[in-house]
């Protein structure tokens, strides 16, 4: 199947960009091969006005329905060989106040509607009812999807370290800034939060077993989510105690070289 060049961007709003906190709140997608562009737009303005009490609805409204239009209506030429971003590049350079575009990335596609779903999941991840929200095995997808857009070389989808049980813990292992580092997928989106607790103590277990191996170096990569229940908090304080943990957008930052810091932390839980 042939493939094709997904480029895109988050669209962020940002109340102060002296405080750096900022909250998704659309995402363009732009296929040259296509000669497609699209703003998808948060359906979730509830949580931004949580996010930002002081924000102005109705301009935010006006600034979203503008990059629809901006976007959505024009058509394109077909770029069928060599495909680049520079349509985006230039369109998004005037955004640089309360509403931020982040670094436009590129997705090498076999399945364009899938993937643009994921990206929808990834970064609009509340605009999803929760039965239909990310699992661990769409974590997982994810992040193997990240490694390849990223362009990972040193990825092992398999990796070979066992438990006590001689089970294979971790979904993957990939070199990071030059550190072999062990990856395990989890979703915090338990129905029932006993569920959740055993996840977690079977996890804590194993990751007691390899530290006393000396293998330390461990990233646990949870669905994105901003930790608002008591299970989740829970859960998220013993696993930080062991080991990194971050969600899939963070990961995905730390992936293009960018340290993440306590007041970038809050607000990518947002």
């Amino acid at each position: 199947m042939n493939s094709k060049t997904i480029f895109y961007s988050v669209c962020r709003y940002v109340p102060d960009i002296i405080r750096d906190e900022f909250i998704n709140v659309g995402v363009l997608t732009y296929i040259p091969e296509l000669g497609e562009s699209k703003f998808h737009k948060t359906k979730g303005l509830a949580r931004v006005k949580n996010f930002d009490d002081e924000l102005e609805m109705d301009i935010l409204k006006a600034l979203l329905e503008s990059l629809e239009i901006q976007f959505n209506v024009r058509t394109l030429p077909v770029m069928s060989k060599e495909p680049n971003a520079d349509f985006i590049k230039k369109e998004l350079v005037y955004f640089v106040n309360q509403i931020q575009f982040s670094e436009i990335r590129a997705l090498n596609s076999t399945n364009i509607e899938e993937d643009i779903k994921d990206l929808f999941d990834m970064y609009l991840y509340y605009d999803q009812k929760k039965s239909q929200r990310i699992d661990a095995q769409r974590v997982k997808r994810l992040l193997s999807k990240l490694f390849t857009q990223n362009e990972l070389k040193d990825v092992n989808r398999h990796p070979n370290e066992q438990n006590v049980f001689r089970q294979q813990t971790f979904d993957f292992s990939v070199k990071i800034k030059g550190s072999p580092t062990l990856i395990k997928a989890l979703s915090f989106d338990y129905s029932n939060h006993n569920n959740l607790y055993r996840e977690i103590k079977s996890l804590l277990y194993d990751i007691d077993h390899f530290k006393k191996m000396n293998i330390d170096n461990i990233k646990i990569v949870i669905n994105n989510t901003n930790i608002e229940n008591e299970s989740e908090k829970l859960a998220y304080k013993l696993l930080s105690e062991e080991a990194e943990v971050l969600t899939v957008q963070q990961f995905a930052e730390v992936l293009n070289n960018k340290e993440i810091n306590a007041a970038e932390q809050l607000s990518l839980f947002n």
